[in-house]
């Protein structure tokens, strides 16, 4: 082979080396973590259902670790999306709900704690709305 057929070969196997190298750095670069309130508010959403299996399950254990989770969850940082006396206000309601459905379940009063995950739900929906109309 002469020698610039030689070079050129050699040009264009360090471009397919370098094109292929860019490719698989790229495809292992790690997806964008998504939003971190987004990530509290799936983890909310999952002890949401657990307290939902339980009151169908009539599983109290399950009730009593969902709602506990609830109301600690309300007090990490992640949950302190506003910083107004209302949405505090709303916050420590949303915590005595969590706290009277951990009591019935605590009881083994089905019909106790089904009503307190009502008053729960109703909590988590108003202070949606709270939020939605804040921003």
């Amino acid at each position: 082979m002469p020698s610039s057929r030689k070079a050129t070969t050699r040009i264009w196997a360090c471009s397919i080396s370098v094109v292929l190298l860019a490719v698989v750095a790229f495809a292992q670069e790690s997806p964008p973590k998504p939003d971190a309130v987004a990530d509290f508010m799936r983890a909310k959403l999952g002890h949401s259902q657990r307290v939902l299996e339980g009151l169908s399950l009539e599983d109290y254990d399950l009730i009593a670790r969902g709602a506990q989770e609830l109301a600690l969850a309300s007090q990490a940082s992640s949950w302190q999306v506003l910083q107004t006396e209302e949405y505090a206000r709303q916050s420590g309601e949303f915590r005595r709900s969590c706290d009277s459905l951990h009591s019935a379940a605590k009881a083994k009063n089905l019909d106790g704690a089904a009503l307190a995950w009502m008053e729960v739900t109703m909590k988590c929906i108003q202070c949606h709305k709270y939020v939605r109309d804040q921003k």
